[in-house]
């Protein structure tokens, strides 16, 4: 009967042994428990120990991996949005101006959701609070992906005869970036959703936009 119950207790640490996560299978269990978590909880409430919780592991684990909440938290949110940041590297070309906008704020839109962004902008103030000025407008100002792809739609939009350049100033290209950054940072409550997204557009950027399309192009919008 002794016999018994210790080859039972050897089967049974035999079998856990055999299952214990290790590698890429514990990360993955990590980062997807972070996502569960990022889905319910807001980023300041969310602490090292209830990830090591959810995960069913401890925090030495998680502090060989990463360096601190906000790295595990970033590595989680990039298996979710990866693919999507890939396609908004791939400019919009509507056909017209405001299509390319409205696309480009639509994958904006998309993003934002996928990241659980109302849960998560707690992290995103925090990495914006550590970098210095000169890093601010490298990032932020004409160097960023989006104002860069604002300028290839106007690029576009005079190539086809849509708009007139000739009293633009370089300025306005930024002009998306910097409305979307006050909104993402502001400290008010106010969601960042779809009509709030179109308002942006639709009531901020286009009526600045809209004196330099063409006047049949104008007349037609």
């Amino acid at each position: 009967m002794a016999n018994t119950s210790h080859n039972q207790q050897s089967a049974s640490k035999a079998s856990t042994t055999q299952h214990r996560r290790r590698g890429k299978e514990l990360e993955a269990d990590i980062l997807a428990s972070t996502l569960n978590l990022i889905e319910q909880t807001k980023y300041e409430e969310i602490t090292m120990d209830m990830i090591a919780k959810r995960a069913h592991t401890n925090k030495s684990v998680l502090y060989r991996r990463w360096d601190s909440k906000a790295d595990i938290v970033l590595a989680a949110l990039r298996t979710q949005t990866t693919d999507l940041a890939m396609k908004m590297r791939q400019t919009p070309n509507t056909g017209s101006l405001e299509g390319d906008l409205r696309t480009l704020f639509d994958w904006i839109c998309t993003l934002l959701t996928s990241m659980h962004y109302a849960n998560i902008i707690g992290l995103m103030r925090e990495r914006l609070g550590g970098i210095s000025m000169r890093d601010y407008f490298d990032k932020f100002a004409r160097k960023n992906f989006l104002s860069q792809m604002v300028r290839t739609f106007f690029e576009h939009a005079s190539e086809r005869g849509e708009v007139d350049l000739t009293h633009f100033d370089e300025v306005l290209y930024d002009l998306p970036a910097l409305v979307l950054m006050d909104a993402f940072y502001a400290t008010d409550d106010t969601t960042i959703d779809r009509p709030r997204l179109d308002h942006i557009l639709s009531d901020i950027l286009m009526p600045v936009y809209r004196p330099f399309l063409k006047a049949e192009d104008r007349e037609a919008r």
